[in-house]
This record gives C-alpha cells, sequence and structure tokens, in this order.
C-alpha cells in the first residue's frame, strides 16, 4: 500500500532518529530516508561523517550502504576532499556496506580509485578498512587484494588474504599456493594462507 504524503516521515526526524540506541529504530530511519528522502537525505548524511558523534557517525554509514549506486560517487568525492583520517575510513567503510548492501553492483572507476587510494594512506586504519572493503566488493576486485597479499605490510597482507577467501572465484586457490611458495612471502602471511587455503577450497565448491 502506497504511503500518503502526510504518513512520510519528515527527514530531520528521521536523521535525529540515527542517534535512537535502539539500531531497529536507526535502520527503519535510514530505510525510510532511502525510499522517501533520497536525493535530500544523501548530502546530509555524507556531512555527518565529520560529526564527533560516533553513534551517529556509525549510524551515517550504515545509512549510507542503502543508497546503493547513488552513493558511490559522492563517497569519492567526500574521500578525496577530507584531511581527517576519520573520515576518510568512514567513507571507505560505507563502500562495504553498499556493496555488502548490494551483491554484484558495479563499483565505478571513481569508487575503485578511492579504495586503492585508501590503500596507501597514511593512516592505518584506513588502509584496514579498504582491504576490508575489497573483500565486499568481491571478483573485480581480486587484482588490489593480490597487490595487498604480496605487499611489503604483512598486518594489510594477512587482512588480503582472509578478505580473498570468502571471495568465489577459481584462481583464489592458486594464487595462495603460489605466494605460499614464495620465499619473499612474511612468515606470518604465510601461516595465514595455511589456514585459509582449506576454506578457500571449500568455498569454491
Amino acid at each position: 500500500m502506497t504511503e500518503s504524503p502526510a504518513e512520510i516521515p519528515g527527514i530531520d526526524q528521521l536523521i535525529k532518529d540515527l542517534e535512537h540506541p535502539n539500531p531497529y529504530i536507526q535502520t527503519e530511519a535510514f530505510l525510510a530516508l532511502a525510499r522517501h528522502w533520497p536525493n535530500e537525505s544523501l548530502p546530509r548524511l555524507l556531512n555527518l561523517l565529520d560529526q564527533e558523534n560516533v553513534t551517529l557517525r556509525r549510524a551515517s554509514v550504515r545509512a549510507i550502504g542503502a543508497f546503493g549506486e547513488k552513493a558511490l560517487i559522492p563517497l569519492a568525492t567526500k574521500f578525496a576532499q577530507s584531511a581527517d583520517p576519520t573520515v576518510r575510513a568512514s567513507c571507505v567503510k560505507a563502500y562495504a556496506q553498499v556493496a555488502s548492501n548490494y551483491r554484484g553492483i558495479t563499483f565505478p572507476v571513481e569508487a575503485i580509485n578511492s579504495l586503492e587510494n585508501a590503500l596507501q594512506d597514511e593512516s592505518p586504519v584506513v588502509a584496514l578498512a579498504a582491504v576490508m572493503a575489497l573483500g565486499q566488493v568481491g571478483e573485480p576486485a581480486l587484482p588490489l587484494l593480490m597487490q595487498v597479499c604480496q605487499g611489503d605490510n604483512p598486518a594489510l597482507a594477512v587482512a588480503g588474504v582472509n578478505a580473498m577467501v570468502e571471495i568465489k572465484d577459481p584462481q583464489i586457490s592458486a594464487y595462495l599456493k603460489d605466494l605460499l611458495q614464495r620465499s619473499e612471502t612474511d612468515s606470518y602471511v604465510k601461516e595465514t594462507i595455511e589456514s585459509a587455503l582449506s576454506r578457500v577450497d571449500l568455498l569454491q565448491v
């Protein structure tokens, strides 16, 4: 049944509900924002990523994830313009939310470039969030995840391995086995690969 204009919640009240301690009310609020106020609310949600209020910022990340393709390029712009690593990390986490909510969604070049730049971010929190987001993006992100896995940052490489094993693609097992045999691969990364390979084989079935 279609809601009448009088029944549609106001945008200001819905934004306020994002701070509600009940996660169900938060979820209902951002779904209503995406449904009824997509053009008006997305810029406001992006601005809320600058909030010091952690609850509101995290709720905004989840909310942006409900906007799907509409959010991808605005997130790239926000990421590029922010000097605050917390905001950049929030942008990357929002990408992960979009990818999780909209499986198979095509990420435009601008979005992929943002995630690639995030991998090189001076903030380790941003870089790690980027690896996790790439895992949600899936098969199109494999080239970047492979670079991470053979990079010189063991912590990111371990995260990259764990992200890759959640992607169903036949080349992953062969790639990890090859990486395992390389002498330059960090010992901690090798341990992660060894434990991950059994999960890869199960996933590919």
